[in-house]
Parts: structure tokens; C-alpha cells; sequence
């Protein structure tokens, strides 16, 4: 499955070169910032006038995530680039509220089985073209077909006029419209990609901010330019230059003007301490969305003792992990939820660490004097995990042996349950806790094989009904998670950008992604 992903698995890049060709007449381009003085005559008396400085409308990014196609119904690794090519129907904002984005408003019937959305008329294409409710249904039935795993639940997709979307889901569903601001969920133009448009390598119609103007896969270089009727009046930097190879360090290329903004850098990264002192540049830590945890394989007598996992999860002081092994660069996720997190309480993301309660489950178990421990990670990605675990597990009389194995070896050992314990990231792809739901049931993701599926009940109950009885059915699905600890969750790991001092944020970053319509240059 896309959604559980080893920890370090690279993109394949196709090298070619591609352009495309557009509609649209460039603007000219503007000089970088500078003073320029003319000489004007005032009685007799030649004066010196400062002009004002022009503010740059031109961004150079480095990002190391390099996307192999350009199609949103077939690419996953894109999300970062598609929010800039494409709007939604609706959006989260710096506070993690939903706020509208293509529409103006929606309405949902009783059982939360069908949406009804009122499409903005002033929203436009990157080519002047009205962006309607047939874009919509165009685009949602296009990945409906491609068997996109984001639109599994919708049953069908209704246009009855320009302005009006009724989307019928096959099962409630009260968090769908967090669902609908999720990457792959944003608009194309029906007209442009029926009319050839090459959506995988040159989407240059677009409903976004932006439209790309070339990709040069040779070089790993994609040029963008700005739509100028987004918002009806275009971003403010208009001419975007994205590079996904540098010839010096991500700190280098800062200083020396070869870039203004770097994204989605490592806290193991070696620029991070050159970074976070050096003048002119600023770092932006935040924590991503995917969640790391070890699963259990419960078909193995000692995960199935509800002891021997209770006292697994107290003897791991998730902050120790994080100070050894990141640096210190995370946070701590005992359960699978964050305030960014659609479906999120407060009050069930505090550790349980007490090493002396953890001994005295282990006391309590079948297994009082303790046993070996096979632990699968990545490659070596997961290595100063696996050994703070194995520090930490020491404590309880747990060997742990660390195992590891590429990528795709690890992925499906978990998901045929050919493993013992292994160390997992679980993306949380549209920011609702709901998609934690195949965790918990029955199918190809109980990976933990315990043969308890009422926590994932309850997350499925929590869909179809009002707001009061959703989050007394999640409070009580955490509580069990707690309780019996199917996944034992470690953090969310802290990942950072970089930008050059003037350049400046209207607001701050809240994910994994640079929004360039958020960006401006300082006078």
C-alpha cells in the first residue's frame, strides 16, 4: 500500500526534456531590487531623486523531492508541488481550520452520505477560462477511473449546473470535506486535459497559482509561472525556478544567491547547524505528517500477551529516542493523532514511560524473565532508532536484534505478517484520523494480526454521526489504543525550510509543503 512507506525509499527520475508551450503572453521580467538615482533639473540646480526600489518577482527553490510524473491521479510523491499547481474545493490554513477555497459553501445531508457544493464564479484558469462544476466532475471521475486510492469512497460525482457539485459517498463519512483538501483532491481543466494537454510532464492550464511552463528532466529543473487570474490578481512572485539537484550544499547555495528557499531538509541533514546560525537565513522546523511507530506481530505468543506490550510501550521514553537518535528533532506520538489531524483530543498524546511499571507488567506476563526480539528497520535509516530501542528494552530483559532489510523487503514482510517487530511510517494522507481505520480492521493493513477489530469499529461509527457522539466514539477508540497497544507509536519527526531573510511569509508553514502564493519579497 502507498500509505505505510519505509522510511528511505528514493524516486526513480526519467531523464528527457520537455517544454510546453502556452497561451499566455510572459510578463516582462522585473530587475532584482536596487536604488537608481535620476538627475532632474530644479531651478538650475541639478538634485539627486531616489526612484523606489522594485521588490523581485522571481523564486529559485531547491527541493529534494523530485516527482517522476506530474499527473496528480498517478503520482504520490508530488503532493509538494501539486498545492501549488492546484486549488481545491476547500483548504486548511495556518490554523488547521478547513476554509474555502473553489467554493463558497457546502451542505451535507443527515447520514453524511452526500455533499453539495456552490462553486465560486470568480475563480479562473491559468488561460482566462471560468473553472465550473463540470471541472469538478470531470477531475473526480478521472481518478474515480484510475482506481486512485483517495476517491474510494465516493460513489458517484453530479453536476446539475456550473456552479453546483453533489458528490454521493458509499458510506458516511461527517470528516469528508477534511478528506476534499487532501493533494490529489484538487481541479483540473476538463477542457485542457481533453484537449491534449500533457498533464504528466507540462500542465500549463491550471486552477492553481501556478502553471509549469518547462521541465527539464536533464537537468532537474521545473520553471513555473504565475497564474495571473488566481485570486484575480496573480500571486506576487510570478516566475518560480525549482531545482532537485544542486551542485553545492542546500547551505552553500543559500548564501551564495543560488537559491532563496530550500524545503523538506532532514534534521539529520549536515546543513542544519551551519543553517540555524548562519546570518540572513532563516529555519523553519516543523513536524511532518507521517507517523512512526513499531508494530507487533501479535501471531507471536509474546506480542499476543497484553503484558509483554504494556510493558514494551512504558520502558520506551519516546523523548529519550528523540534526543538520541533525531537530535532532538521531533515529537513525541504515542497514538496516531496531532492537533493537525482531523479527529484530534486532547489529553491522549502524553507518553506513558514509567520504566517501573514497565517491569512490573513484564512480571506480570507469560514471559517474566524476558526473551529475544527481532527488529526490522530500513536499511540503516532506521538504525539510531532501532538502537535507542534496544537500549531502552534492555531494561525489561528484551534482546532486540536489529535486522535490516531494503525498503520494499520491509513493507511486505509487514503486510503478509512475516515479521516479528518492525519499525514503520504511516502517512496520515489526508489529515483525518479516519485513515487509520485498515490498522484496525480486518484486511491487508492489520498488520499487528492482533484478532481485536472493535477500535476500528468505533473509528468507523465516529463517521456517521454528529459532532458530539463522534468524539465520545474517538475518545473511547483512543483509550483502547492505549489500552491495548496494538502499534506502539515513537513520534512525528521534525523536518525543516530554509529561506533568505527577505523573503517573507503571510503565514506560517503548517506541513510538508512551500506554498508559493503565500510568498513575497520584502521592500
Amino acid at each position: 500500500m502507498k500509505r505505510i512507506i519505509a522510511i528511505m525509499i528514493s524516486l526513480t527520475l526519467l531523464l528527457s526534456l520537455c517544454a510546453c508551450t502556452n497561451n499566455l503572453k510572459d510578463k516582462p521580467e522585473q530587475q532584482l531590487t536596487e536604488t537608481v538615482n535620476e538627475t532632474v533639473a530644479n531651478n538650475d540646480t541639478e538634485v539627486k531623486e531616489e526612484v523606489p526600489a522594485q521588490v523581485r518577482t522571481d523564486l529559485r527553490i531547491y527541493s529534494d523531492l523530485e516527482p517522476d510524473t506530474l499527473d496528480q491521479d498517478v503520482s504520490v510523491s508530488t503532493s509538494i508541488l501539486f498545492r501549488n499547481l492546484y486549488s481545491n474545493l476547500y483548504r486548511i490554513n495556518s490554523n488547521n481550520s478547513i476554509v474555502p477555497e473553489l467554493a463558497e459553501t457546502y451542505t451535507v445531508n443527515e447520514d453524511f452520505t452526500e455533499y453539495t457544493f456552490t462553486i465560486r464564479t470568480d475563480m479562473l484558469f491559468s488561460d482566462g477560462t471560468p473553472i465550473t462544476a463540470q471541472d469538478v466532475k470531470f477531475t473526480y471521475e478521472r481518478a474515480m477511473a484510475a482506481d486512485n486510492d483517495y476517491f474510494i469512497g465516493i460513489e458517484s460525482v453530479e453536476a446539475p449546473d456550473d456552479k453546483t457539485v453533489i458528490i454521493k459517498l458509499l458510506e458516511p463519512n461527517n470528516s469528508f470535506l477534511s478528506d476534499m483538501t487532501g493533494e490529489h483532491m484538487a481541479v483540473m481543466s476538463r477542457a485542457a486535459v481533453e484537449g491534449g494537454m500533457d498533464v504528466a510532464n507540462c500542465p500549463n492550464i491550471t486552477s492553481g497559482a501556478y502553471y509549469v511552463d518547462s521541465w527539464d528532466k536533464e537537468n532537474h529543473i521545473i520553471h513555473l509561472k504565475g497564474n495571473p487570474y488566481f485570486n484575480g490578481t496573480g500571486p506576487d512572485i510570478t516566475d518560480v525556478t525549482i531545482y532537485y539537484k544542486l551542485e553545492e550544499s542546500i547551505y552553500e547555495a543559500l548564501r551564495n544567491g543560488t537559491i532563496d528557499y530550500a524545503t523538506n531538509i532532514g534534521n539529520d541533514s549536515e546543513d542544519i547547524p551551519y543553517l540555524r546560525v548562519a546570518e540572513g537565513i532563516d529555519l523553519i522546523p516543523y513536524d511532518n505528517c507521517s507517523w512512526n511507530f513499531i508494530s507487533l506481530n501479535q501471531l507471536h505468543p509474546q506480542f499476543a500477551d497484553d503484558n509483554v506490550r504494556s510493558a514494551i510501550v512504558s520502558a520506551l521514553d519516546v523523548n529519550y529516542i528523540i534526543s538520541a537518535a533525531l537530535s532532538g528533532q521531533g515529537t513525541p506520538a504515542p497514538l496516531m493523532i496531532m492537533p493537525a489531524i482531523a479527529g484530534y483530543l486532547p489529553g491522549f498524546d502524553d507518553s506513558p514511560y514509567d520504566v517501573k511499571k514497565a517491569r512490573e507488567y513484564m512480571a506480570a506476563s507469560n514471559y517474566p524473565d524476558g526473551f529475544k526480539m527481532k527488529l526490522e528497520i530500513a536499511d540503516v535509516s532506521g538504525a539510531a532508532i532501532a538502537e535507542a530501542v534496544k537500549t531502552l528494552l534492555k531494561e525489561i530483559k528484551i534482546d532486540v536484534e536489529i535486522v535490516e532489510e531494503d525498503g520494499n523487503t520491509l513493507v511486505d514482510n509487514a503486510l503478509t505478517g512475516n515479521y516479528e517487530a518492525v519499525f514503520l511510517s504511516y502517512s496520515m494522507y489526508s489529515g483525518h484520523v479516519s485513515h487509520a481505520i485498515p490498522l484496525f480492521s480486518n484486511g491487508e493493513l492489520h498488520i499487528s494480526n492482533g484478532d481485536d477489530t472493535e477500535i476500528g469499529d468505533l473509528l468507523q461509527k465516529s463517521l456517521a454521526v454528529n459532532e458530539k457522539e463522534r468524539d465520545r466514539l474517538l475518545s473511547e477508540a483512543y483509550t483502547m489504543m492505549r489500552e491495548k497497544w496494538s502499534y506502539i507509536g515513537l513520534y512525528w519527526i521534525t523536518v525543516h525550510d530554509a529561506k533568505v531573510e527577505k523573503l517573507k511569509l503571510r503565514e506560517p508553514i503548517t506541513s510538508e509543503r512551500y506554498i508559493l502564493s503565500n510568498m513575497y519579497w520584502e521592500q
